[in-house]
């Protein structure tokens, strides 16, 4: 097992590291359902806009940026889902003491699942990357908020 620094310690605390990275994951299932509330609520709001032809240009454009949102999110909460399913995987392989990381690099490199720039990382700096997903996640959803918002205003105000 490979990650980073020897000692008897750190087989205990990479299991940990993965299984905490992995259920942290997790929660960006929830996120995910928010986004795709917002990007459903946006189509159907610029195909009602479009039938009764009456929104504003502001809430067009606010709709239609909260839709790209909505794609980028979907984007990265399956990259999220696939992170946690594969650390919840080599969680197991962890335990047993058989995670070779170089074994892991080469299976990612022949799947063209990771540049070669990234071979050889220790877990704890792939694990705070993955850490990184759900706090787009977030962000993404939160600018979907905002837009609907605005477009609801706009439309309101308009």
């Amino acid at each position: 097992m490979t990650d980073g620094a020897a000692g008897p310690g750190n087989d205990a605390a990479l299991v940990l590291r993965l299984s905490v990275t992995a259920h942290a994951l997790a929660a960006a299932g929830r996120l995910d359902g928010l986004s795709t509330g917002f990007t459903l609520i946006a189509a159907a709001s610029l195909a009602f806009a479009a039938v009764l032809g009456i929104a504003p240009l502001v809430a067009v454009a606010a709709l239609t940026l909260c839709l790209a949102l909505g794609l980028a999110a979907k984007w990265t909460a399956m990259r999220a889902r696939f992170d946690r399913r594969l650390l919840t995987m080599l969680t197991s392989d962890a335990r047993n003491g058989t995670l070779p990381t170089d074994v892991f690099d080469s299976v990612m490199l022949e799947l063209q699942l990771l540049p070669r720039a990234r071979t050889g990382r220790d877990w704890l700096l792939r694990c705070r990357r993955a850490l990184r997903l759900p706090l787009w996640l977030g962000a993404l959803v939160t600018l979907q908020a905002l837009l609907i918002a605005a477009a609801g205003c706009s439309a309101l105000l308009g």
